[in-house]
């Protein structure tokens, strides 16, 4: 039988969903920044899967919507527990979209060379059949034919639209020579990968390093509440033994560690694994208990 979720649940779940879109994920991020900054004093990175430490955040966060009466009495209010739940919601985003290697990603900053090669295969199959389907047209086949000639994503951008928008006003004639759905699939599909590199410009995104490097400030952001909400939960349930047992449960040890040093060829001497962007600034903390 599936398992039903309380109310509370079902709430805590609500207020920790990922962002739709870059445009949100960028009010949130916005929004936590003065916090952001104030707080994480030292960028770590993820000690075990973050799917785990995102379920233990949101086990806190039930928690701590049960309790909001003995929490704001110790001065853990509203507006804590707000920006708590927006640090979880960070977190489930920039894991979803800014995770390593093809397991997550889907706004994986990839080079333009890669989102270029990667439409290629499709450019051409299209051509293939529009030579076919319009060999009496030439005019129109040549459309089908175009090339991203300057190897630029702004253009590689414009060129799936145009396509994509030529595959749509003729699809039935590319289906009398074989043109399937999945090909029209994928061409959406294309644009919707080159369109999403628009993460680049709303974050300020130069490579994939930047990217992880944001995940990582996201996951020690989000932690570090963690670790202020559990605290709060003590101090303001001291005396309610059941309720301090609840919060004493939520142990944030393995959720993060220092960033490793990575070896420069050549040099005895360690070099910091992963570089902050020139606007952030970094000191000396401790991992959350």
């Amino acid at each position: 039988m599936p398992i039903e979720l309380s109310a509370a649940q079902l709430t805590v779940l609500h207020d920790t969903r990922e962002a739709v879109d870059p445009a949100e994920f960028q009010v949130l991020l916005d929004h936590a920044q003065p916090e952001m900054d104030r707080i994480v004093r030292e960028v770590q990175e993820p000690n075990q899967p973050i799917s785990t430490t995102l379920i233990e955040l949101r086990d806190l966060a039930l928690t701590v919507s049960a309790y909001g009466a003995p929490l704001a009495a110790v001065n853990y209010g509203p507006e804590r527990r707000a920006l708590f739940c927006d640090g979880i919601r960070l977190l489930a985003t920039a894991d979803l979209w800014l995770g390593e290697g093809t397991r997550t990603g889907i706004f994986r900053v990839r080079s333009v060379d890669d989102v270029i090669k990667a439409s290629r295969p499709w450019r051409a199959r299209l051509k293939a059949c529009a030579a076919q389907a319009f060999a009496f047209e030439p005019d129109i086949a040549e459309q089908f034919a175009d090339v991203n000639s300057t190897g630029t994503l702004d253009e590689e951008k414009r060129d799936l639209k145009v396509l994509n928008e030529l595959v749509k006003q003729h699809e039935g004639q590319l289906a009398q020579v074989g043109m399937k759905s999945e090909v029209i699939a994928q061409g959406k599909a294309l644009l919707d990968e080159a369109s999403g590199r628009d993460l680049l410009g709303v974050l300020g995104l130069r490579n994939q390093e930047e990217a992880l490097f944001l995940r990582n400030r996201i996951v020690t952001y989000a932690t570090l509440l963690g670790a202020e909400a559990r605290a709060a939960g003590i101090n303001g349930c001291f005396d309610d033994p059941d309720a301090k047992r609840r919060f004493e449960a939520a142990s944030f040890r393995n959720a993060l560690r220092r960033l490793r040093p990575k070896r420069r060829s050549g040099s005895a001497e360690d070099a910091p694994a992963t570089d902050a962007p020139a606007t952030t600034s970094q000191a000396n903390g401790a991992t959350p208990s």
